[in-house]
């Protein structure tokens, strides 16, 4: 039986995962819940970007090897689709009515995770606060 998903993984919990000396508190949440977890395609395209960008050397090699492994037997893959759009659309007006923007990054991940009634695993919570429709939570602090 296929495990549900609850989790959808934003870009810092990547970084932090692909670090060899990384948070261990992420590192062992992940172990435990790893067939619970997704990721954002555009979460994917911005680490696969990132590390197109790097000019070579160990780091570069290092993040190719994360992705690499990533994409062949890590967290689903969950695209930004419709239902994600709509949601977008309607909460992003409400957030700029208060004066509270999200790069495209994190808004996409925002609506993915929402539309899909997916916990957003993030370091930086606070940025989401006040979303009805969103759980949020920071694998970082205990």
């Amino acid at each position: 039986m296929a495990n549900k998903l609850l989790y959808l993984l934003d870009l810092a919990v990547l970084a932090e995962l692909s670090r060899p000396t990384g948070n261990r508190r992420v590192f062992t949440l992940y172990e435990q819940r790893q067939r619970q977890c997704a990721l954002a395609a555009p979460a994917l395209y911005a680490l696969l970007r990132g590390i197109n960008g790097l000019h070579g050397g160990e780091r570069q090699t290092q993040l190719g090897v994360f992705a690499d492994e990533l994409q062949r037997s890590g967290p689903q893959l969950l695209s930004f689709d419709g239902d994600a759009a709509q949601w977008l659309a309607r909460e992003r007006s409400e957030r700029w009515r208060q004066e509270r923007g999200w790069s495209v990054l994190e808004a996409q991940q925002t609506a993915i995770a929402a539309t899909r009634e997916l916990s957003l695993v993030t370091r930086n919570a606070s940025a989401f606060a006040g979303i009805a429709e969103l759980r949020v939570e920071d694998w970082f602090r205990p």
